[in-house]
């Protein structure tokens, strides 16, 4: 078995390491898409086509996409808005495809490249939240990303941004699977920590539960991570019992790997983000459309199919969407 605390190459050097040119389609001209891009063009020879998203744009959005056309070009990548805009593109089979965009786009996504011919032989999806599968199991792979993602202005120094990464040290997961350790080698080479391992759907378990104690219940409490667990623990013990009932048997094979304190664990994680905003606090800051239904609503959504109760988080859930109405509300 694989640990997903192993070490991998981190070094420039190591992410310069001579390899055949890949090419790399990275769907999605947000944070995480950035990254991808201008990690992936430190193979230099790698080709790298940057997709950005079609959905329509607000202001907040507008800001982190103009920034993240601007790392990604920086670095040597292809920015396009339509897959008809820049020569790679014609070219329709992809060695990889990192498809980095909220839950919400994965249909939009995937009608977008079916219709255009785009294909990959491998595709792996990078996203918070848990979802059915939407493309080939034979040749798409999930990836946990531990890190979070910051782009703050440096005007008058190189393109103008930079991306400012928390837990850098800590490994991308995949699960051990034939995708799974083609996308951990491409990371890998590339100077992204990496791993897969047979602890994937316990890795993905925990992020999960990470996620659905803080990144709705920031939006409420107006706060960063350490906000959180100062001043909002006791409801966050809530969610999470809530939680680990209610995921308990869909998800057996994850919890199977747990270890005891696995509560410990999570609180632990989620500390290690300190000063950082959850992205779905980011998304609510800008006027962006949210990830719900894939965060606390897959909770509901699971309690339901059970026919059990989900008191805390349908409440977290209900609040989060007066918000939104009343933000949007205030906008029009």
């Amino acid at each position: 078995m694989t640990r997903a605390d192993a070490p991998g190459p981190s070094s420039d050097a190591d992410a310069s390491a001579a390899t055949d040119p890949r090419r790399i389609l990275v769907v999605g001209g947000g944070r995480v898409g950035a990254y991808l891009a201008r990690a992936f063009r430190r193979g230099e020879t790698d080709e790298v086509v940057l997709k950005m998203s079609n959905r329509g744009v607000i202001a907040g959005e507008d800001n982190t996409r103009a920034a993240a056309r601007a790392i990604a070009a920086a670095a040597g990548a292809t920015v396009v808005q339509t897959y008809e805009d820049a020569r790679e593109v014609r070219e329709k089979n992809f060695d990889f495809a990192f498809i980095a965009v909220k839950t919400y786009a994965l249909k939009a996504v995937k009608r977008e490249m079916d219709e255009a011919g785009i294909s990959a032989d491998v595709v792996v999806l990078a996203h918070n939240g848990i979802v059915p599968p939407m493309f080939d199991v034979n040749k798409s792979t999930r990836a946990v990303m531990p890190q979070s993602w910051d782009i703050v202005e440096t005007p008058g120094v190189g393109c103008g941004y930079e991306i400012h990464v928390k837990n850098e040290d800590k490994p991308w997961v995949m699960p051990n699977t034939a995708s799974g350790r083609a996308a951990h080698d491409l990371l890998a080479e590339r100077g992204v920590l990496s791993v897969a391992t047979d602890e994937f759907e316990y890795l993905l378990l925990r992020k999960y539960f990470i996620n659905g104690v803080a990144n709705l219940l920031a939006i409420v409490g107006d706060c960063n991570c350490d906000g959180l667990l100062q001043n909002h623990r006791e409801r966050m013990d809530k969610l999470y019992d809530e939680m680990f009932e209610i995921l308990r048997q869909p998800h057996a094979a994850g919890f199977a790997l747990a270890p005891e304190n696995f509560r410990d664990v999570v609180f632990e994680g989620l500390a290690s983000y300190r000063d950082h905003f959850p992205s779905t606090k980011l998304d609510f800051d800008a006027g962006a459309k949210l990830e719900i239904d894939s965060l606390n609503g897959y909770v509901v959504q699971l309690a339901e199919a059970q026919g059990v109760p989900c008191v805390e988080h349908a409440r977290l859930v209900d609040e989060v969407r007066a918000l939104v109405a009343a933000r949007d509300a205030a906008k029009a």
